[in-house]
């Protein structure tokens, strides 16, 4: 590896030197890009490698042989040759399904139709060749999941399809973060209740396409936001519980690597609608009203993706919105109208401070305290928006843009003087990439990427 540091908020790049068979000019050039660009440099945490050894059915490597890998979604084209001792490396893909075909003249040529390549992982897989005169193939349908060669992280990933499936409480994603290796869970299932292996919740890391997408002040994501990355944006995300790569660094505790999901070849799109009410609630001992209190929650969205040029321009959007009230009983105690009175009598100009308190309903053991019940309602309104475009200019040479934008107001009541409090968060974030492949050897991945709470 020439040149791997950490990332920061503003451009990142990476150059990386998978083996020795490099050309003067191309080493030139990456000297040159570090010289010209002095700047903090990165391991693609959000994206994913292939690499093994090929051999015949001898157990002898074979060199010379040709693999292209195509992602299925989107029609990218990737190739490397293995090298004197049968290996070969195909790095910095984009996580997703992948057809393989490995061919050499003298051998069967070899057909993998369905390779998952999950986010922050390099796969291993070791092709074997069986020597043929003819135009004979294999192929392959599907491959048992290894172990992680590459890495000593205790990890775990969750695909798309576990997103889309498993019940998700108001449809927070992080909720299955605590199917991870090492996962803790106080109770909540969401960014502020979960830590693992042991470390605080603070020092948890959060990344979205290798950006930084913590709370900035508080290491952990806010609590009263819950679609700073919406679910319907999400292709899939890896925890690393405990000894993350190298590559990871910002935080001593889980690295979670989030890839948000791009547009593919085909159109596609869902809506949605999630409601709850109070209609099957029971009633609290200490409400005040005949049933429950009232309580509404709606989560509604949309997404759609697809071509704005076939194998060539994609893009995707996402919204999400959520529309949440619930009423709570208010206990407290409050003056009782003697102490008022001689409040008043005492000190006329106390009258703005007594009267904030309303006036009890319950007398107590103490003639000055009344008890005070009532109700506040909690009010909790969220929209976000995500917008990706992708480019692929060529096989070697792919780019994308992608923003996020949340807005989420909160409005709780406070204590007994029925006054409210006002939350407004308002994170943002955002990244641009041009990544080219200038051999299977050498990928240089420019990057710049915001992060942003109000």
């Amino acid at each position: 590896m020439l040149g791997e540091l950490n990332r920061s908020n503003g451009i990142v790049m990476t150059t990386s030197l998978r083996d020795k068979s490099i050309s003067v000019p191309h080493l030139i050039l990456a000297v040159l890009l570090i010289t010209l660009f002095p700047l903090r440099l990165s391991a693609q945490v959000d994206r994913t490698s292939l690499t093994g050894t090929i051999e015949d059915s001898s157990g002898r490597p074979v060199p010379g042989v040709s693999i292209s890998i195509t992602h299925l979604s989107t029609g990218l084209s990737r190739a490397s040759v293995s090298d004197s001792k049968g290996a070969y490396t195909i790095a910095n893909l984009p996580a997703g399904l992948y057809r393989m075909i490995v061919r050499k003249s003298g051998f069967q040529e070899l057909t993998y139709t369905s390779i998952e390549q999950a986010v922050g992982t390099t796969r291993t897989l070791n092709p074997t060749l069986h020597p043929s005169d003819r135009n004979d193939s294999v192929t392959v349908l599907a491959i048992a999941s290894e172990l992680d060669q590459t890495s000593a992280s205790l990890s775990g990933s969750v695909a798309r399809r576990a997103i889309q499936d498993l019940p998700l409480n108001g449809r927070n994603w992080a909720s299955l973060t605590a199917f991870a290796p090492g996962a803790i869970d106080s109770g909540g299932s969401n960014q502020r209740t979960i830590r693992f292996s042991g470390r605080g919740r603070d020092d948890n890391n959060f990344l979205l396409d290798g950006v930084d997408a913590t709370g900035i002040v508080n290491q952990a994501q806010k609590a009263n936001i819950r679609l700073a990355i919406p679910t319907e944006s999400i292709a899939e995300f890896r925890v690393n519980s405990m000894l993350a790569p190298t590559e990871y660094g910002d935080a001593a505790g889980a690295q979670i690597a989030v890839a948000s999901l791009s547009g593919g070849n085909s159109l596609h799109g869902s809506v949605f609608e999630y409601f709850r009410n109070s209609f099957f609630d029971a009633r609290s001992p200490f409400d005040i009203t005949p049933g429950p209190q009232p309580f509404r929650m709606n989560q509604f969205g949309a997404a759609v993706g697809g071509p704005i040029q076939r194998n060539k321009t994609f893009f995707f959007f996402n919204y999400e919105g959520i529309r949440q009230q619930l009423d709570q009983t208010l206990i407290g105690f409050v003056p009782s109208s003697v102490f008022r009175a001689q409040t008043l009598a005492l000190s006329p100009v106390l009258a703005s401070f007594v009267n904030a308190f309303p006036v009890g309903n319950s007398p107590t053991s103490s003639a000055g305290v009344t008890q005070y019940t009532g109700t506040g309602r909690l009010i909790q309104n969220e929209d976000a928006a995500v917008l990706r475009i992708d480019r692929h200019f060529s096989d070697n040479t792919t780019a994308f843009l992608r923003f996020n934008n949340d807005s989420a107001h909160s409005y709780s009541p406070l204590g007994v003087l029925t006054d409210r409090q006002e939350v407004v968060t308002k994170p943002r974030n955002g990244v641009a990439e041009v990544l080219h492949v200038f051999s299977p050897g050498l990928v240089n991945e420019a990057k710049m990427g915001f992060n942003q709470a109000i």
